[in-house]
């Protein structure tokens, strides 16, 4: 997330955008003619306790199709809940767990039915992170890392994860105070979605999926 740009829009909100960089080989962006793109517009505002907050612009919401909604998931440490029927190229995730003391917690998303490829997000509660794990994101090209950016619950605070997915484009937005975007290049066409725990059993509150549709006709 790169070279960040920012407005102050017709109803006063501070309107934050920038680039992803694409990790592709040089000889394939030439092919393509075309290089990066941009991310999701962001709010941003001072929060009451003094610190910045951001979420995704709330017109975001119109292009929300097709409501699934689940409740009440229980995942037990070292298992994972499998929900690959929710699963789209285009949709936007919401999801919503209790408080606990496990020691990482989240989703996969982007994933194939072998496991040879997923995208890991999750909360690090040892070191108070959160974290993007793309070593399996493709068989290819891109940058096989764990981003990590400083993220630390407060008592009893449960974790909200809201992730947008373009194909090849994951954003993740945590609490409204951070977030973490990025180009995936998966190879073997999977959607899988699946909810996991280690070092301790979770309850998700509540799971919320839509499609999305496209922002411009063209």
């Amino acid at each position: 997330y790169f070279a960040p740009e920012a407005l102050i829009d017709g109803k006063g909100r501070q309107i934050m955008w920038s680039w992803i960089f694409d990790d592709r080989p040089d000889s394939v962006k030439r092919f393509s003619g075309w290089e990066g793109t941009y991310g999701l517009p962001r709010s941003l505002w001072l929060g009451k306790d003094g610190t910045l907050k951001m979420r995704p612009v709330k017109e975001l919401e119109s292009l929300r199709l097709n409501e699934k909604a689940i409740s009440g998931i229980k995942v037990n440490s070292g298992n994972e809940v499998n929900l690959t029927e929710l699963g789209s190229e285009l949709m936007e995730l919401e999801v919503t767990i209790l408080p606990n003391k496990a020691s990482r917690y989240g989703i996969k998303v982007c994933a194939s039915g072998d496991g040879r490829e997923e995208t890991v997000i999750y909360y690090d509660n040892s070191d108070k992170k959160l974290k993007f794990d793309t070593r399996k994101s493709g068989l290819s090209f891109g940058r096989k890392i764990i981003e990590e950016a400083p993220f630390e619950l407060q008592n009893k605070e449960p974790l909200t994860l809201r992730i947008f997915i373009d194909k090849s484009i994951v954003e993740v937005f945590a609490n409204d105070r951070q977030a973490i975007a990025r180009m995936v290049y998966p190879t073997l066409g999977g959607n899988g979605i699946s909810l996991f725990s280690e070092g301790g059993n979770v309850e998700v509150k509540s799971l919320r999926k839509w499609e999305l549709s496209p922002s411009n006709p063209y």
